[in-house]
């Protein structure tokens, strides 16, 4: 055969072609209607979801699973649509189902294990957790995961571990930094709480603070002695919508402290005594 035949040239590019991943064998097999379908109604559920129409999305979804049992993918927007609206067990079941479904997919273990986590089951939340890890250790989610796990266990030095560990893959991620800092305060570490909030403050900008993280800044500025700070970002937390029914406590006894130490008699320098 010589090098230069037409047979050679084929049979160079198809090599080629399979090495690049651009054949795939199985996609040159029809899909079935019913898959097609399945597909579909799981896309047009997502947009449901994307757009806030919780029970739309519910429908769609259980439809395209009705389609495509084996579609991981769209057990995983069910279960967090049912997530939402309080149906946990069910959620937890399409999770184990599309865990199994896509074993392979480290995103996966690691829905489950927060969908546990929420359902206050730390342990599997864990199992899951050091299952994403094993499949990808550069998965920040993984790490952030386990961590706020052991968090919820108690063992906040393995949290603390875990959250460093994912600070480094993730350094800029703001739901990351804010249970870094939500870990540190559990630990009493009132300072370095403060200082991981100044740089999520610094990661969404002036405005951009959740009502979480102004609730948590507020505790921790009161918990370091200074209830003015720990008033106005308690204050701002409840305009943000917060629905932690401690806040009017918090901000009460914030102001109450504030009122306390202007009462407080100055030192010879002008300041008060604390």
């Amino acid at each position: 055969m010589r090098s230069g035949s037409p047979l050679t040239l084929l049979i160079s590019l198809l090599l080629l072609a399979a090495q690049a991943g651009c054949v795939s064998w199985r996609s040159l097999q029809p899909v079935p209607p019913s898959v097609s379908h399945g597909r579909r109604l799981a896309r047009q559920g997502v947009a449901a979801m994307e757009v806030g129409q919780w029970d739309e999305a519910e429908e769609l979804l259980r439809e395209a699973i009705e389609k495509t049992p084996d579609d991981p993918e769209a057990r995983c927007k069910l279960a967090e649509v049912l997530q939402r609206r309080g149906a946990n067990a069910e959620a937890l079941e399409h999770m184990a189902v599309a865990s199994h479904l896509d074993a392979a997919d480290p995103w996966t273990a690691v829905r489950a294990g927060e969908l546990l986590l929420e359902a206050e089951d730390a342990d599997r939340a864990i199992q899951q957790a050091n299952r994403a890890i094993r499949l990808d250790q550069s998965l920040a989610a993984a790490w952030t995961l386990r961590g706020q796990a052991y968090a919820a266990q108690g063992d906040t030095t393995r949290a603390m571990a875990d959250m460093q560990r994912a600070l480094l893959l993730a350094p800029n991620e703001a739901g990351l930094l804010l249970e870094s800092a939500k870990i540190y305060h559990q630990r009493q570490q009132h300072h370095q709480c403060l200082a991981t909030l100044h740089r999520l403050q610094d990661v969404v900008g002036p405005g951009g603070e959740s009502s979480a993280m102004l609730e948590l800044e507020g505790r921790t500025y009161l918990a370091l002695g200074r209830p003015r700070m720990a008033t106005e970002r308690l204050a701002l937390a409840a305009e943000r919508g917060s629905t932690n029914p401690e806040l009017q406590t918090l901000l009460a006894q914030a102001q109450q402290s504030t009122v306390e130490l202007s009462q407080l008699p100055k030192t010879p320098g002008g300041g008060q005594r604390l």
